[in-house]
C-alpha cells in the first residue's frame, strides 16, 4: 500500500502527460494540414482587395474542421509576394511570378489541470493555452508576368 501511495502519483503524472501531449500533437497535425489546404486554396485566387477578406473567411471552416476541440483562437495572415523566374534556354527573358504566404498562430487549450500547468508557460504566457504556429508557402498559379509588379519582392524585408 505504501509503495502504490509513492508511486501512483508519478504514474497518473505520466499517463496523463500521454493524454495531454497525444492532444496537443493532434491539434498541431490539424492546423499543419488546415494551413496547408487554405494556402493551396489561395494559391487559386488572384491577389487583389477582396483575397485576404476572402482567404480570411475560408480559413475558419477549414480551422475549425481540421483541429480537434477547437476554440477559435487563430490569427491567420495573408502575405504574397514575388520572385524572379529562371533564365533558361526556352525562357530566355526575365519573367517573375507569386507566391502566397499564409502564416496561423493558434493557441491549443490545454485539458489535463496539473499537466496544463506545468507546460502553460512554454510559449510565455500563463493563459492555459500552448500557441504554436503554422506556416505555408504556395506558387500563385498565374501565368508569368513580363515586368516587375507592385509589391513586395520575396526575402526582402517590408
Amino acid at each position: 500500500m505504501t509503495e502504490f501511495a509513492l508511486v501512483a502519483p508519478l504514474f497518473f503524472l505520466l499517463i496523463f502527460g500521454v493524454i495531454q501531449m497525444g492532444i496537443l500533437l493532434g491539434g498541431q497535425i490539424g492546423l499543419t494540414n488546415a494551413v496547408r489546404e487554405v494556402a493551396r486554396y489561395a494559391s487559386t485566387v488572384g491577389a487583389n482587395s477582396q483575397t485576404n477578406l476572402t482567404i480570411t473567411t475560408y480559413a475558419n471552416p477549414v480551422l475549425q474542421r481540421s483541429i480537434p476541440a477547437y476554440n477559435s483562437s487563430a490569427a491567420s495572415t495573408v502575405t504574397y509576394c514575388y520572385y524572379p523566374n529562371p533564365i533558361t534556354a526556352t525562357n530566355p527573358t526575365a519573367t517573375y511570378s507569386w507566391k502566397v504566404i499564409i502564416t496561423t498562430q493558434y493557441g491549443h487549450t490545454l485539458f489535463v489541470p496539473l499537466v496544463g500547468a506545468l507546460i502553460d508557460r512554454i510559449d510565455g504566457t500563463a493563459d492555459n493555452r500552448l500557441t504554436v504556429t503554422a506556416r505555408e508557402e504556395m506558387k500563385v498559379e498565374t501565368q508569368p508576368l513580363k515586368t516587375i509588379p507592385a509589391g513586395t519582392a520575396c526575402g526582402a524585408n517590408p
